[in-house]
């Protein structure tokens, strides 16, 4: 029997006002903020970016809307491994302009899932925008409608009040396969279903749970030892609560509970061994009123506040203990690469930043870039490990390797538990973009790359395991292949970059070129 049980704790000395106060206090001081000023950073105009082919910057594609939808067999340069046969699912925003006015973020946009169909006589690509409300709502009416987590709703003050938990889900971050079924994730809301072989929208799902029980952020975890598919999701509010949501391999629900967050913060990934859950409380504030009252974005909303530190909160996956909380040095994590346990301590491995100055402050990179100029980024990604002692109830936090690393991927068959490798993509010096592909060794801090050329740039890196082989964790041996979507600055145009995974550094053995460029792509999933 599935398993239900409720854990609040509010954090000490950040006591929250209530609803019943805050709307007293709210509808007193609203006309107040009825001010042009208030809506200075909202949309900026389409005009003020320049597309692609007119902007001088090479990355500038990633950038720019795709507006149509493909299915077509893709031209292969190279050779495709006769045993890599399957369906590698992306998902990022593909859609940044309507009605003249232009998304804030580089980070924001509808989603577009695509299909790399690999099969016996090439490689059939396929994109699709799904329909979700907000698109089919924004299409009909060919202008922004709804406010999003990085731009407002055109409309002012009104339009925008009262918005914390009414954000649509743009279903642009994640995609992953399940029990035949396929679906695209946003943050902290419901996904959407899509059908696998054609990528049509079915609706937006629950994931067969009752409306309104649990709610889901981007990044899930499968544990491939006993299948459970976990959750997490962020029920902002008063309180701020978390949802953590398990399902067993054939779907049904194996556990739920509901954990008051120890501070308001932004938090986009976790990290899940295989006996604890570890959130990272990064001080990624939420000046959460602003907000709420319409005077600006949620991420417009943030603040980087680096003498709190990291919270590090470890909880049991199975079993009521009582949250550990663990205190480190400030640094911001977009995704983790894995974690395990070891005796009685558990290894977590992440990408970390010192400062998150791309994504927050006066000029970050991801909005300045919408608007034509590069905007500040002077803190790379950094790969890291906190070592976690849970009977002294201590942490350590190592730095592996600095320089620009970002998209942790690792063998999924390793996920939650022991492993050696972790694939990433890393930038050069200066630059924000990515441009390498890397395999780690974390256990001799070995690291092997290739360089693509100048103005050519990549992404996360999909590991695609070898079929039959027999894996071990700690093993030197890993064949398979990594893929990564490229764009090229030169052509303007995108490709799938196809490596041995054992021998990165030889650069790809097949690229399969599109006809046409794509946006910035978040993440993958393989389906054999």
């Amino acid at each position: 029997m599935p398993r239900f049980h409720k854990v609040l704790s509010l954090t000490e000395g950040e006591k929250l006002i209530d609803r019943r106060r805050f709307l007293r206090w709210a509808g007193g001081i609203g006309s107040s903020l009825l001010l042009p000023g208030c809506y200075a950073r909202s949309l900026p105009l389409k005009e003020t970016s320049s597309p692609v082919l007119i902007q001088d910057q090479p990355f500038a594609g990633l950038a720019t809307s795709l507006l149509g939808e493909y299915d077509y067999e893709a031209e292969i340069e190279g050779h495709l491994p006769r045993e890599l046969r399957g369906t590698l699912y992306r998902n990022g925003p593909g859609l940044f302009d309507r009605g003249g006015l232009r998304k804030r973020s580089l980070l924001d946009g509808d989603g577009m899932v695509q299909a790399f169909r690999i099969h016996d006589r090439g490689v059939r690509f396929q994109n699709r925008f799904v329909q979700t409300q907000k698109y089919l709502d924004e299409s009909a009416a060919d202008r922004f409608l709804y406010p999003t987590w990085s731009t407002q709703a055109p409309g002012g003050f009104w339009t925008n009040f009262l918005t914390a938990n009414q954000l649509k889900s743009q279903a642009g971050i994640t995609v992953a396969e399940r029990n035949g079924r396929l679906y695209a994730f946003d943050e902290s809301n419901l996904p959407y279903e899509l059908v696998p072989e054609t990528l049509e929208t079915l609706g937006q799902s629950c994931l067969g749970l009752p409306e309104g029980f649990s709610i889901y952020a981007s990044h899930w975890k499968i544990d491939p030892y006993n299948g459970d598919w976990l959750h997490f999701g962020v029920k902002y509010g008063s309180p701020p609560l978390l949802h953590i949501t398990t399902f067993d391999k054939d779907g049904g629900l194996r556990n739920h509970r509901i954990v008051g967050m120890p501070r308001l913060v932004y938090m986009h990934d976790w990290i899940v061994s295989e006996r604890h859950l570890i959130f990272l409380f990064h001080p990624a504030e939420i000046a959460f009123w602003g907000f709420l009252l319409g005077v600006r974005s949620i991420a417009d909303s943030l603040r980087w506040k680096p003498e709190k530190g990291n919270l590090i909160l470890i909880l049991e996956r199975e079993g009521d203990a009582e949250p550990i909380r663990l205190a480190e040095d400030a640094c911001f994590m977009w995704h983790s690469a894995n974690a395990y346990e070891q005796g009685n301590e558990v290894i977590a491995d992440f990408v970390g930043y010192r400062n998150p100055d791309h994504f927050i402050g006066p000029d970050p990179f991801v909005s300045a870039l919408m608007v034509g100029h590069q905007g500040e980024h002077s803190f790379p990604g950094e790969i890291r490990r906190y070592i976690i002692d849970l009977d002294k109830r201590r942490i350590r936090q190592e730095i592996r390797e600095g320089g620009g690393y970002e998209w942790p991927f690792v063998n999924q068959q390793h996920r939650c538990h022991r492993y050696r490798y972790v694939y990433l993509a890393r930038a050069r010096a200066g630059e924000f973009f990515w441009s390498s592909i890397t395999r780690a060794d974390m256990e001799t801090g070995k690291t092997e790359n290739y360089d693509f050329e100048e103005r050519v740039y990549c992404g996360e890196p999909v590991f695609v395991p070898q079929p039959g082989f027999r894996y071990l964790p700690l093993a030197s041996e890993e064949p398979g292949w990594v893929l990564t979507e490229v764009y090229s600055g030169l052509t303007n145009k995108s490709s799938l970059a196809v490596f041995r995974a054992d021998r990165v550094a030889d650069g790809p053995i097949a690229l399969v070129h599109l006809s046409h460029h794509v946006p910035f792509s978040f993440h993958g999933f393989w389906g054999a």
